[in-house]
């Protein structure tokens, strides 16, 4: 997909998505504060962000509970 056509709203889901994964792959308390100082930067956080952290973070509870299943 082209950039230059691409909604400000999904580059916003993607980097919630981003942060999202950075904070799964390294859950601790400084990456932790480090993505909320990033995502605060100006005194909000777009919707579209919380919505990619979100989506993100449910489907990884949701691969983890099936894959324990399986077993």
């Amino acid at each position: 997909m082209n950039t230059d056509n691409q909604n400000p709203g999904d580059e916003d889901f993607d980097y919630g998505c981003e942060c999202a994964m950075t904070l799964l792959n390294e859950p601790t308390e400084d990456c932790l504060n480090d993505l909320i100082d990033e995502l605060d930067e100006d005194g909000m956080i777009s919707t579209e962000v919380v919505y990619g952290l979100l989506a993100t973070i449910l489907m990884s509870i949701t691969s983890e509970e099936s894959g324990e299943e399986e077993h």
